[in-house]
């Protein structure tokens, strides 16, 4: 199914300021800029990890979650501020991996799948309500959108699907909601 670009840009916006939130906020307070010396997750890991976050912000005509570099932030965000999240993330990935097993087992493990039995496997997980599922959304949503010196949004492509203009010097009028004030001061 094609992917409207302006539908897409609402929808990480949206999802950003209800889900990321949380993400964004530790990943500042948290992880300062600084990468883990070496991967948290092991390589198999990252690998269905890359896969899952590539289905939830896919590339199409717009870079999705792989040009992003999602996958680095959540890596580093498990060795961080959201090392709790890390037994569930193990958890989440070993169960999706023995679904896996049981229903493709030339496949070997979720990476190496279809993109369409992918995809029906993680809605599978979501309709659950899988908590699993719901961690890797979220964290997807957020290394999307995160300040780039935290391992995500990768050449600030998650800012620029979204219009974020990253100007750190603001100028007024600041948008079209002051520019009438300021007209007539």
């Amino acid at each position: 199914m094609p992917h409207d670009p302006l539908s897409r840009r609402r929808f990480v916006g949206a999802m950003a300021a209800t889900l990321a939130a949380p993400w964004i906020a530790g990943a500042a307070a948290g992880v300062s800029g600084e990468a883990p010396a070496k991967s948290i997750l092991a390589s198999a890991q990252l690998r269905d990890l890359d896969a899952i976050a590539a289905l939830i912000l896919p590339s199409d005509d717009t870079p999705g979650a792989r040009e992003a570099h999602v996958v680095d932030f959540i890596d580093r965000t498990l060795g961080t501020f959201a090392a709790a999240q890390r037994p569930l993330f193990d958890a989440g990935l070993a169960d999706l991996n023995a679904r896996v097993a049981r229903r493709h087992p030339a496949a070997g493990r979720f990476a190496d799948l279809p993109e369409a039995d992918a995809a029906a496997l993680l809605r599978e997980l979501e309709a659950e309500g899988s908590d699993f599922f719901e961690a890797a959304r979220v964290a997807t949503i957020s290394g999307f959108l995160a300040n780039p010196e935290y391992g995500g949004n990768a050449g600030k492509t998650g800012w620029r699907a979204i219009g974020f203009d990253d100007r750190f010097v603001w100028a007024e009028p600041f948008g079209w909601y002051d520019a009438e004030a300021n007209r007539s001061g």
